[in-house]
């Protein structure tokens, strides 16, 4: 077993305590003990579970900016999205149920059925939760390119760095993605002998609800009207409602927040500016230069040196590349932010990528199968020097997008040496900025 982002190895299962029991048939005795083993088994993936929280920084902020951003959306009239296939989608709404029981308001999207109209659920003052301990499942991965730019995404994944989860590393809009890392001790195969979703659904139910009480206590802080009176008032009927009809007092409600270690600071802050005469001011003329043109950000740009290429075999050109090895590859180098060179005078842009998966999920299928052009010749690339402005070039690609063939690749190339390209960005990135 090996230890996750340099922590500490957790101890594996302990061993089947067979010698435990000295009474009974051999068969009682052996169903006994296989069950006994599961339940340490998935004790020992919680504590792991718990360890990581404990100790990983990068966990414990994504985990308070998860709440932090369901409760925003709640506040502001949305809603959270919970989205997953199989055992993942059942996990996923038994969280919806907990969320709605604690007044976080949420609805559970079937990723096939989002395909044929349901995404109509998903508004944009939404965030989705996107369930999938691979973080690669097809149809969630199918899902990606239709998701509204302004819905932030939240993976709960095996994956422990957000850069080597293709959920995150394929989403459409850098650095909205949250990453909650719910990875097992070992896998189940190794467990059990056999690889049903047992210790990894455990550890996706527990950090499920995990985040759904704290994101309660977030969002319910009124005095009087806390997440146990909102749970309270939900359940009017069954066992609970009866427990709350005969409590001569109400339960006091625990603290919101009980430590500040998961706290966020406040995303933004809002100012205004008073005119202290009270008026408006029209100058007549103004002394001010004009403001110098914008110049195009070189955070929008991907240095050409981090873009890998798609090892091929001596016996394979790249019309012979599957879309599984692109994928790959892209996921392998997380510093090209999905950029990928199928060979030294073509390139992948991500978007053109995604939508080809959108299209067809099939990631075995090669390049000469897909109908839409997978990959840029560099001889489509619209080459612009850094000293071009920002406002200029989005004049240059809004001008070819009239034409027959629009630019969807663009390389910054040195001014100075223009044989040397800065780095490349796709066109529509112009107005993602």
């Amino acid at each position: 077993m090996s230890s996750h982002n340099g922590l500490s190895p957790w101890p594996l299962t302990p061993p089947d305590p067979s010698d435990s029991y000295s009474s009974g048939t051999n068969q009682d005795v052996s169903s006994v003990v296989t069950a006994i083993h599961v339940l340490s088994t998935e004790r020992a993936a919680l504590a792991h579970l718990e360890h990581i929280y404990q100790t990983d920084a990068r966990a414990q902020q994504d985990l308070a900016r998860a709440v932090e951003q369901i409760a925003r959306s709640v506040r502001d009239g949305g809603k959270l999205v919970v989205c997953g296939v199989g055992k993942s989608g059942k996990i996923g709404r038994k969280i919806e149920a907990t969320m709605n029981s604690l007044g976080v308001y949420s609805a559970f999207l079937h990723p096939t059925e989002a395909l044929h109209g349901d995404l109509g659920l998903v508004r944009p003052n939404d965030t989705m939760l996107l369930i999938s301990f691979s973080g690669r499942s097809p149809e969630l991965i199918a899902l990606l390119p239709h998701i509204p730019a302004s819905v932030p995404v939240i993976a709960l994944t095996s994956h422990m760095s957000p850069y080597t989860c293709p959920l995150l590393s394929l989403h459409g809009t850098p650095g909205m993605g949250i990453l909650l890392p719910a990875p097992v001790h070992e896998d189940e195969g190794s467990s059990f002998g056999v690889a049903a979703p047992t210790s990894s659904t455990t550890v996706a139910l527990s950090l499920g609800d995990a985040l759904a009480i704290a994101t309660a206590r977030k969002l319910h802080q009124t005095p009087g009207k806390g997440p146990a009176e909102v749970f309270r008032s939900f359940h009017p009927g069954g066992a609970i409602g009866a427990a709350t009809a005969a409590a001569r007092t109400p339960r006091t409600t625990p603290p919101s927040d009980t430590t500040t270690a998961f706290d966020s600071p406040a995303s933004s802050a809002s100012t205004s500016w008073d005119d202290p005469a009270g008026g408006t001011v029209v100058p007549c003329f103004s002394l001010q230069p004009p403001p110098k043109p914008r110049q195009i950000p070189r955070s929008m740009l991907v240095p050409i040196d981090q873009i890998p290429t798609v090892p091929l075999s001596s016996a394979l050109s790249p019309s012979d590349t599957r879309l599984l090895d692109i994928l790959l590859t892209a996921i392998q180098h997380p510093d090209a932010k999905s950029w990928v060179f199928l060979s030294p005078s073509e390139i992948v842009p991500p978007r053109r990528f995604r939508s080809v998966l959108a299209q067809n999920d099939n990631v075995d299928r090669r390049v000469c199968q897909v109908d839409t052009e997978v990959s840029v010749p560099r001889t489509e690339w619209l080459l612009v020097s850094d000293s071009t402005s920002f406002e200029e070039l989005r004049r240059l690609v809004s001008t070819s997008r009239d034409g027959p063939d629009p630019v969807s690749v663009i390389a910054v190339v040195d001014i100075a040496d223009p044989a040397r390209c800065v780095g490349v960005m796709e066109a529509d990135d112009l107005w993602d900025e």
